[in-house]
């Protein structure tokens, strides 16, 4: 019990570190994690894709991951996963979450 406690305690705190953790995601933003095959592989597939802020590679348990954060205005899940797919890594999607705060405009 002790050493499976431990186990994930130091899993816990890997995935912590892996990620720049932060519990809000930007206003009008969305943020989804993907089960990878290699979480370099995906960061290269959804770098600088239309609609995508940032993808943070990491781990999850024992699970390669990329933790993506989007707008959901200019890009989907479902178009994410297929860049994914395409670059032959993609596993499973986590979890998608949006953010809670209206878009706010931009007034010139």
């Amino acid at each position: 019990m002790q050493t499976s406690l431990i186990i994930s305690a130091t899993l816990l705190t890997l995935v912590l570190f892996a990620f720049k953790v932060t519990a809000e995601i930007p206003p009008g933003m969305a943020r989804a994690t993907f089960v990878v095959h290699c979480y370099t592989v995906g960061v290269d597939a959804l770098s600088g894709k239309p609609g995508v802020l940032s993808v943070d590679p990491g781990w999850s348990g024992a699970r390669e991951v990329d933790r993506v954060v989007f707008n959901p205005q200019q890009v989907s899940v479902n178009q994410l996963e297929n860049w994914l797919k395409e670059a032959g890594t993609h596993v499973s999607t986590l979890e998608v979450s949006m953010s809670t705060e209206p878009a706010k405009e931009i007034s010139q």
